[in-house]
C-alpha cells in the first residue's frame, strides 16, 4: 500500500466544492434563484467547476501541466461532464430537470475533489500542486523559463560512482561534476520549450478566442431574424416542472399554457385543448409580434376512463387544420377512485333524483321510440331479474344492414336535478342471443343527455348483466335512455330486457366493477359440511365453506331446523367457517348455508338440508323383538338401537345348558336381525348384547317359548262373508319361514291373490273377489317351508254371498 503524505494545499478544492453548493442554492432555492447572481453562479457551475475537480484528480502535481493548460482543460472537461451527466439524468425517472442536474453536478465535483486530495497525498509535498494568483500571472508574462542550471558532468572514480548510486537521497550531491560526453552514451535530457514558443502559443490561444468572438458577433449582426412561435406548458410554480400526472373524477387539472409570437407580424392563433383527440375547449388568441400570452387552463374529468389519457394543446395559425402548427401534451394516469368526493351530494342517496318505475312494476312512465318498424317495445311479465316485469325491446329484423342506415329503439325518461352532481347509474340487462358472433352489429346501450355512457355487443349468451356506471348529472332536466342499436352488418332477431334501473351514491359503487362497468352477477355456492349421523355430545361443531370465482365470499348465513322443513336463523353474516352448536338430547338437527359475495350476489336458498345429525347421550336402550313367540320350531330376533352399532349378538340360554350365540346381520347398523331354531326344550332366556359406535355396551333380556302343538299358520280373513271386492288375508306362521308363503283361493273363475307386505311376523295379501265367483264356501290355502325346508300348510274358509 502506498505511503500517503500530507496534502499541503486544498484551498482550491474547498473553493470549487463551496462554489457547487452555492450553485445549488442560487439555482434551486427561492428567493436566491430569483437574484442576478443565479446566472454567473450557474455558468461557473456548468463551465468550470466539475472540470477543475476532475483535472485536479488527474494531474495532482505542480509540474505536470501549466496553469493556462489547467484552466483550459477545466473548461473543456466541464462541458464534457455536464453533457454526459445530462444524458444520464434524462434516462432516469427524475428526468431532465434543474434539481437532479444541479445535485448531480454537486456530487461529481465533491467526488473528484476528494479523489484529488488522495492523489496529491501520493506525491511529495514539494511536488504537490499549489496555486498562487501572482505566480500564475507572472508565468504568463515571463519571457524565461526558470530551470535549474545544468551542471556539467565529470567522470568520477568507480568508488565515487558506486557511492552515488547507493545513495537513496533525491537531492544531488554537492561537488559532483560530470564532464560533457558527446556521441554514444551522452545524456540526452529533454529540454522544455523555449519561452518564445510558449509565449506564442498563449498569444495564439487568446487571439483565437478574440477572432471567434468577433465572428460570432458579426454572424449575430448580419443574420436574418428567424420567425417562430413558442408554445409551452408551465407547472404550478410557473416553471417547466411539477406538471400534473394523474387525473381524478371531478377534480380540476390546471396547466398554464404560454404562447410567444416571434413571427415578425401579428398572428391570430387558435388554441385547442384535446383529451384523447377530442376537443374540449378552443380559444382564439390574437398576438402581435413579440407579445406573450399565458393562461391557466383547466380540464376536469367527469367519467370513468381506464389506463391513461393524453391531454394535448394544439396551436393553429388563423384556422384549425388537420396538422397543428405547434403541439405539446401531457399524459395523465386516470385514477377512478371516489374517496376524494366526500360531499353529501356524493354520499347521500336521498339527495339523488328518483327514477320512476325503475323496477318496471307498472306499464307507465317509460317512453319508447324507434326509427324502424322492426324494433318494438313492451312490458313483459315474468322476464325480470326476480321473475317480475321487465321492459322488452324486440327486433324482428333478419338480414343485412350494409346498404341501409342504422336502426334503433329505446326507452327514455326525463329526470330533474337540483344541482350538478355525480351518481352511479345501476341497471340490469339481458338478451336472448345464444350464438357467438365475431362482429358487434347489434348493441345494447345506455345514454345520458344524448351521450353514450355504456355499450356492449349482442354477441353471446351472457345472462343478466348488472351495470354500475358513474355518470354526471347537470342541474335541471336530464334524459336517460336505454336501448338497442343496430349498425351495418348481419342482423338476426333478438330481444333485450331492461330491469331494476336506479341511482346510487358514488360511495356505494361496487369495488368489484369490471372495465366494462359490469358487476359480477354469478352468485356464490356454499354448503354445510357433512355431520355424523349421531353424536353423543350436546355441543358439537358445525363447519361450512363456499366458493366464488370472482369477487370472493363476503359472509355466510347459517339456518338450523329440527324437522328439515321449518327453518330458523342460527348465524347471520359471519366470515367464520365453523361454530359450536348446542342442542337437546334425542333431537335431530338439520343445517343449511347461504353465502353472499363481495359484489352483493346472494346464493339461492337451499331447498334441502346440507347436513343433519342426532344427539344421543348416555346409555341408549336396546329394543329386542322375538317373533313368532311362542314358536313351533324357529323364530327371528330383531334388535333395534337408536344409533349405529358396531356389533350385535343374541345369547340364547336353556336351563341347565350353556348359552348359544346367534349372530345378527344388518344393512344400516341400526336394525339387526337373526334366525334361531329351537330343536330341544320349550323355554329359553334371550339376551341381546350390543356395542354402539361410541363404545357403549348395553344389553336387554327377553323370553322365548316353544310350543310344537300349535298350528302351522294363523290365518285371518277380513271379511269372512263377501259379495265382491277385496278380501284381506293376514298369514302369521308359527315358525320362521325360509321364504314368503304362497296363498291361493278356490273358486271359478280363478281368484287373483296379491302379496302386499310383511310386518311384525305377519304376511299380508289381498284377493280380488269378483261378482262372477260362484256363491258358497271357498277355501284359502297357505303353503310354505320352514328354515329346515320342511313343508308347512294351513287353510281356512270364507263365504261368497251375492244376494246382498
Amino acid at each position: 500500500m502506498p505511503h500517503l503524505k500530507k496534502c499541503v494545499f486544498v484551498d482550491d478544492l474547498l473553493a470549487v466544492t463551496i462554489l457547487s453548493c452555492l450553485g445549488a442554492i442560487f439555482v434551486l432555492v427561492p428567493p436566491f434563484n430569483e437574484t442576478f447572481l443565479r446566472i454567473p453562479v450557474a455558468l461557473s457551475l456548468f463551465f468550470f467547476v466539475p472540470g477543475y475537480a476532475f483535472i485536479s484528480a488527474l494531474f495532482p502535481g505542480n509540474k505536470e501541466i501549466s496553469g493556462i493548460e489547467r484552466f483550459t482543460l477545466s473548461v473543456g472537461f466541464s462541458l464534457v461532464l455536464t453533457v454526459f451527466d445530462g444524458f444520464l439524468i434524462s434516462l432516469l425517472p427524475w428526468g431532465y430537470r434543474p434539481a437532479p442536474i444541479v445535485i448531480s453536478i454537486l456530487g461529481i465535483t465533491t467526488f473528484f475533489s476528494i479523489l484529488a486530495i488522495f492523489t496529491r497525498k501520493l506525491k511529495d509535498e514539494s511536488e504537490q500542486f499549489s496555486f498562487s494568483l501572482k505566480e500564475f500571472i507572472k508565468s504568463i508574462q515571463s519571457d524565461e523559463v526558470h530551470e535549474e542550471p545544468e551542471v556539467p558532468e565529470e567522470i568520477t572514480s568507480p568508488a565515487e560512482i558506486r557511492r552515488f548510486h547507493r545513495s537513496k537521497s533525491k537531492v544531488k550531491a554537492k561537488g559532483l561534476k560530470y564532464p560533457s560526453i558527446t556521441g554514444k552514451g551522452a545524456d540526452t535530457r529533454k529540454k522544455s520549450l523555449p519561452p518564445e514558443i510558449e509565449k506564442a502559443l498563449v498569444i495564439a490561444l487568446i487571439g483565437s478566442i478574440i477572432i471567434s468572438s468577433a465572428m460570432l458577433a458579426y454572424a449575430k449582426m448580419t443574420r436574418e431574424k428567424e420567425t417562430f412561435t413558442m408554445l409551452y406548458l408551465l407547472g404550478p410554480d410557473g416553471k417547466a416542472e411539477g406538471y400534473p400526472d394523474e387525473s381524478f373524477i371531478n377534480v380540476p387539472v390546471n396547466v398554464t399554457v404560454g404562447i410567444e409570437n416571434h413571427e415578425l407580424q401579428s398572428v391570430n392563433y387558435i388554441l385547442q385543448m384535446k383529451v384523447d383527440e377530442e376537443v374540449i375547449q378552443e380559444l382564439n388568441v390574437p398576438l402581435k409580434d413579440g407579445e406573450v400570452w399565458q393562461k391557466n387552463l383547466t380540464y376536469t374529468r367527469h367519467s370513468l376512463k381506464n389506463d391513461r389519457s393524453k391531454l394535448e394543446f394544439a396551436l393553429f395559425k388563423e384556422k384549425p387544420d388537420y396538422f397543428s402548427y405547434r403541439s405539446v401534451h401531457l399524459y395523465l394516469d386516470n385514477n377512478n377512485t371516489f374517496s376524494h368526493l366526500v360531499d353529501e351530494k356524493y354520499t347521500d342517496a336521498s339527495s339523488l333524483p328518483v327514477i320512476k318505475n325503475g323496477e318496471m312494476e307498472s306499464s307507465e312512465i317509460w317512453n319508447f321510440t324507434s326509427n324502424t318498424e322492426y324494433i318494438k317495445g313492451s312490458y313483459v311479465s315474468g322476464s325480470g331479474v326476480n321473475s317480475s316485469l321487465a321492459y322488452r325491446i324486440s327486433s324482428s329484423y333478419n338480414g343485412s344492414l350494409f346498404d341501409q342506415p342504422g336502426q334503433s329503439g329505446e326507452i327514455s325518461q326525463n329526470i330533474t336535478c337540483g344541482e350538478d352532481t355525480m351518481a352511479v347509474l345501476s341497471a340490469y340487462v339481458i338478451d336472448n342471443f345464444n350464438l357467438t358472433s365475431k362482429e358487434d352489429s347489434q348493441l345494447k346501450y345506455v345514454a345520458v343527455n344524448g351521450d353514450t355512457v355504456w355499450t356492449d355487443g349482442v354477441s353471446e349468451a351472457e345472462g343478466w348483466q348488472h351495470l354500475e356506471v358513474p355518470v354526471s348529472l347537470q342541474a335541471g332536466e336530464n334524459n336517460l335512455s336505454f336501448g338497442l342499436r343496430q349498425v351495418p352488418g348481419e342482423i338476426v332477431p333478438v330481444d333485450v330486457f331492461w330491469d331494476r334501473i336506479s341511482f346510487k351514491p358514488l360511495s356505494e359503487l361496487s369495488a368489484y366493477i369490471s372495465e366494462t362497468n359490469t358487476v359480477e352477477t354469478v352468485p356464490p355456492t356454499s354448503s354445510v359440511l357433512e355431520l355424523p349421523a349421531f353424536t353423543d355430545n350436546k355441543t358439537f361443531t358445525v363447519s361450512w365453506n363456499g366458493t366464488d370465482d370472482l369477487s370472493g365470499i363476503a359472509y355466510y348465513s347459517i339456518d338450523s331446523s329440527t324437522d328439515g322443513v321449518n327453518w330458523e336463523p342460527w348465524i347471520s353474516k359471519t366470515t367464520d367457517n365453523s361454530s359450536s352448536f348446542s342442542g337437546k338430547d334425542n333431537q335431530t338437527y338439520y343445517f343449511r348455508s347461504r353465502a353472499v359475495d363481495r359484489a352483493g350476489n346472494e346464493e339461492p336458498e337451499h331447498p334441502e338440508p346440507d347436513a343433519r345429525t342426532q344427539i344421543y347421550t348416555g346409555a341408549p336402550r336396546v329394543m329386542l323383538d322375538i317373533f313368532p313367540n311362542p314358536c313351533k320350531t324357529a323364530t327371528t330376533f330383531n334388535v333395534t338401537y337408536p344409533v349405529p352399532l358396531q356389533s350385535a349378538v343374541c345369547l340364547v340360554t336353556r336351563d341347565g345348558f350353556e348359552s348359544e350365540s346367534c349372530e345378527l346381520t344388518t344393512s344400516d347398523n341400526i336394525t339387526w336381525t337373526g334366525n334361531y331354531i329351537a330343536r330341544n326344550g320349550d323355554y329359553f332366556r334371550v339376551e341381546a348384547v350390543c356395542t354402539d359406535v361410541f363404545g357403549n355396551t348395553v344389553s336387554t333380556l327377553d323370553e322365548l317359548f316353544v310350543d310344537r302343538s300349535i298350528s302351522n299358520f294363523t290365518i285371518e280373513l277380513t271379511p269372512r262373508t263377501i259379495n265382491k271386492g277385496d278380501l284381506e288375508i293376514n298369514v302369521t306362521p308359527s315358525t320362521t319361514l325360509k321364504s314368503r308363503p304362497s296363498v291361493s283361493v278356490s273358486g271359478s273363475p280363478a281368484v287373483n291373490v296379491t302379496y302386499l307386505t310383511y310386518s311384525d311376523g305377519s304376511y299380508y295379501y289381498k284377493a280380488r273377489i269378483k261378482s262372477e265367483l260362484n256363491e258358497g264356501e271357498h277355501k284359502v290355502s297357505v303353503n310354505g317351508y320352514d328354515l329346515e325346508s320342511e313343508q308347512m300348510t294351513g287353510n281356512t274358509t270364507f263365504i261368497v254371498d251375492h244376494s246382498g
